[in-house]
């Protein structure tokens, strides 16, 4: 929040730092701890805004204008309106630009409700969707090909395509095996079935769901812990070297913070 082009965002207005006409006045931004009640401060020009919890309760914005010239206005009554303009969505910008982009405690309770066993309205134990386990896996990535069949796709389909995966044969995977793992995609909401069929459709949710952890997995994590773990790596890695590089400024710290003790 602190250099100018953040003011911006706030402001509505364009602060020019250099060249032959700078915008004259003071930008910064301050972050004032009392205690443990922290409080925002924004100047603009001779304007600020200030926020904070009032009586530790309710996160109070407060915004004030102490030269009208500063957006173009003069001192007159008849401006209070414009001003008003000014300053409301001022106060609006700032919490847009404080809100963060995602919820993560709804992804922790997400991630939880995909890998966790489920239990079914008849009280029976219903396994999750494991992250790592290679047959899930397997399954996520079937479905990532079933989505396309516009008439969905049936137990039979289903393992014919994930027993390559698995490196077996279709007749190694038994139609009972398939029917748990239906049941497991079910019962998760990444599939569901088709009404007065044996054939099933990959969900919105499910596409989404086998897209991230396909994702995350063959491409983040095994990418990653390969360029890691490689003792001799066919090229530099960057991510190899930063994590030397971590390692050796923690190494230094613990053996300073040891000769400190």
């Amino acid at each position: 929040m602190a250099a100018p082009t953040r003011l911006v965002l706030v402001f509505d207005r364009r602060i020019i730092r250099k060249g032959h006409h700078p915008t004259p006045g003071r930008f910064r931004t301050r972050v004032i701890t009392d205690g443990v009640v922290p409080s925002l401060h924004i100047d603009y020009k001779n304007s600020k805004i200030k926020q904070y919890h009032k009586e530790g309760r309710a996160l109070r914005t407060e915004t004030t204008i102490n030269d009208t010239r500063d957006f173009g206005l003069s001192k007159r009554l008849t401006n209070l309106a414009a001003l008003r303009q000014i300053g409301f969505p001022a106060n609006r910008r700032l919490l847009g630009v404080q809100r963060i982009s995602h919820d993560p405690v709804r992804g922790a309770q997400a991630f939880l409700d995909l890998t966790a066993p489920l239990v079914g309205n008849d009280g029976t134990r219903i396994p999750g969707l494991r992250f790592g386990d290679v047959r899930v896996h397997a399954l996520l990535q079937a479905l990532l090909v079933h989505r396309l069949l516009p008439h969905g796709f049936t137990n039979r389909d289903l393992r014919i395509l994930i027993a390559p995966l698995l490196g077996k044969t279709p007749e190694d995977i038994t139609a009972g095996k398939m029917t748990y793992d239906l049941r497991r995609l079910r019962a998760h909401g990444l599939i569901q079935r088709i009404p007065k069929t044996r054939r099933y459709q990959v969900t919105d949710i499910g596409l989404q769901d086998a897209l991230l952890f396909t994702h995350a997995h063959d491409h983040l994590l095994r990418t990653g812990l390969a360029e890691l773990t490689d003792p001799s790596p066919p090229r530099p890695s960057p991510l190899r070297a930063a994590a030397r590089a971590y390692q050796a400024a923690f190494d230094d710290l613990a053996s300073y913070a040891h000769l400190a003790a």
